[in-house]
């Protein structure tokens, strides 16, 4: 019950934030502060569903486990800091106070994505988060956030009907709606149609080989506040969704982890091998993303073929569960940094060691976890992933291994810029961000010194 509560508080404080503007109050401090109580609502509700290891909402609808609370957790930290950082300068979009609102919306979206039992609570939450992130790129008002937001929503139309093609069909062949994949074994031309639909849906909004070209698009063009979000938050709920969907009793055809291995070797290299070309940050990061979710599929191809309860079954989801949190924590400082220091690779790092000492070191840490440099959190993300499916493919393990070496080029030239001298060009990192940076590397070291501690959690 204290967990509905919480979550309701959650949407109040968005449906309050538009409330409190119509009364004429749009530049008090009460929006702010709301819409950050609907964050820390839901960061509570996170902690209590860890706490209790397994909860169950509306009869069976809702299902949390250790795992989308894990995840959850990052959401919600990554969505604070988000919201931290942009402060008052949300005040000033033309659109305000819609990033107030849309924040905690997201963040309500993300609870029942992740732990959504019925192919009819995908389909709501699916529609809820997508919307929201849709009007949400759009909202700094900006040539750049605007042609992103119409990339983003085309892009959106598709995998949401998609989405709906999948769950018209689970609905026809299992009349209940569960959210069960048992079914596909079946062999009825209806259910590889609806493996397809998935695939291409999930694959849209996470930005896996061959459904990744927007992603470049929308994440390296828009502003960064907003991406941070939409990559840092939002993100994570699908993640959690496409990974119970292979839990809840996953028997496809058998060529299934073969196509995942595929996806995984192309989505990884792409990513890694267009990052090599960046030219700036920001797009350097949305590459990045694409790669990291090369990694989070190899750890997928692991949970279709390893016992439920074995080793490398928990550790494929202690893997995802680390990664994903650790993907977070970087990323959405880093994507703030580019709002607050521009757009090119040199006015955002260059000289920052000289400049700026604590963004220094703190982005440094930022970047060696995405890297997986012990003993960050990055590094135990992959460390669980890649012992994982050792035991069941390694020339899969080769290639993540091998990817996981060629990222550390475009991190290592990253790393390299801020030791750099600063030019006239270069700006000051503004307080707000360095404290972003710093609250990230705090929370990917303190994530790195609990991580051999949770996989006894699954």
């Amino acid at each position: 019950m204290l967990v509905e509560v919480l979550i309701y508080a959650t949407l109040a404080s968005s449906i309050l934030v538009p409330l409190i503007s119509t009364l004429g109050y749009e530049r008090s401090r009460a929006i702010l502060a709301v819409s950050a109580a609907g964050v820390a609502s839901f960061i509570a509700a996170s902690l209590l569903t860890l706490a209790e290891g397994s909860v169950e909402l509306y009869g069976g609808l809702v299902r949390h486990n250790t795992f989308t609370s894990i995840i959850m957790l990052g959401a919600g930290f990554s969505a604070l800091i988000a919201l931290a950082t942009v402060g008052y300068e949300g005040y000033r979009w033309f659109s305000h106070p819609a990033f107030y609102s849309l924040l905690p919306l997201i963040l309500f979206g993300v609870f029942y994505l992740a732990g959504a039992g019925n192919v009819l609570v995908v389909v709501a939450a699916w529609l809820l988060v997508s919307v929201a992130t849709y009007v949400l790129v759009a909202l700094p008002g900006d040539r750049d956030s605007r042609v992103a937001a119409i990339k983003y929503i085309y892009v959106g139309i598709v995998a949401t009907l998609l989405v709906a093609l999948w769950a018209s069909i689970q609905i026809a062949v299992e009349e209940t709606g569960a959210l069960s994949s048992a079914t596909i074994a079946t062999g009825q031309p209806l259910i590889a149609l609806a493996l397809i639909s998935a695939l291409a849906a999930f694959g849209f909004k996470v930005g896996i080989v061959p459904f990744h070209w927007w992603l470049p698009s929308v994440y390296g063009k828009a502003d960064g506040r907003v991406v941070a979000v939409v990559a840092g938050v939002a993100k994570l709920g699908f993640i959690a969704l496409i990974a119970r969907l292979l839990l809840e009793g996953f028997t496809g055809p058998p060529y299934t982890p073969t196509v995942l291995a595929v996806i995984a070797v192309l989505t990884m290299t792409y990513g890694n091998v267009a990052a090599l070309t960046a030219l700036d940050l920001q797009r350097l990061l949305a590459y990045s993303s694409i790669a990291h979710m090369g990694y989070i599929v190899v750890a997928l191809y692991t949970l279709t073929l390893a016992e439920p309860g074995s080793l490398a079954y928990r550790a494929a989801l202690a893997g995802i569960a680390l990664q994903s949190v650790a993907y977070t924590l970087a990323k959405t400082p880093l994507f703030l940094l580019t709002s607050g220091a521009g757009r090119s690779l040199e006015a955002e790092l260059r000289g920052l060691l000289a400049r700026d000492k604590l963004s220094a070191v703190s982005a440094a840490i930022l970047l060696a976890s995405l890297l997986g440099i012990p003993p960050l959190a990055g590094f135990w993300g992959k460390l669980y992933m890649f012992l994982a499916v050792a035991g069941y493919s390694i020339p899969l393990l080769l290639v993540a291994l091998v990817n996981s070496g060629v990222s550390s080029a475009y991190y290592i030239r990253a790393l390299r810029n801020m030791t750099a001298q600063p030019t006239p060009e270069t700006r000051e990192v503004n307080v707000r961000y360095r404290v972003a940076l710093l609250v990230g590397a705090i929370g990917t070291l303190a994530v790195g010194a609990v991580a051999p501690l949770v996989l006894g959690l699954f």
